[in-house]
């Protein structure tokens, strides 16, 4: 599989990508959709961007609204249990 997500969801600093990966599963290699989720700021004494530990509300609000629409995403492209389809 390759490293680079299948499709990726952004509101503010809040980022949400959907990756396909390869399991081994009961009956042999199946392709599993997974969830990276991060929210980022940049450290203004340092100029780095770093992840948040922490977020205020509408950074929270952010964060649910693209880890619902990835959801979403692997819902409509999987089966119940995760697995694509092939």
């Amino acid at each position: 599989m390759s490293n680079k997500p299948v499709k990726s969801f952004r509101a503010g600093a809040c980022n949400a990508s959907v990756f396909a990966n390869e399991r081994k599963g009961e009956i042999g290699p199946a392709k599993v959709l997974t969830i990276a989720f991060s929210c980022r700021y940049r450290d203004e004494a340092t100029g780095e961007w770093k992840d948040a530990a922490s977020m205020r509300p509408n950074e929270v609000a952010r964060a649910v609204l693209v880890l619902q629409k990835a959801l979403e995403f692997c819902w409509l492209q999987a089966r119940g249990d995760g697995e694509i389809p092939e």
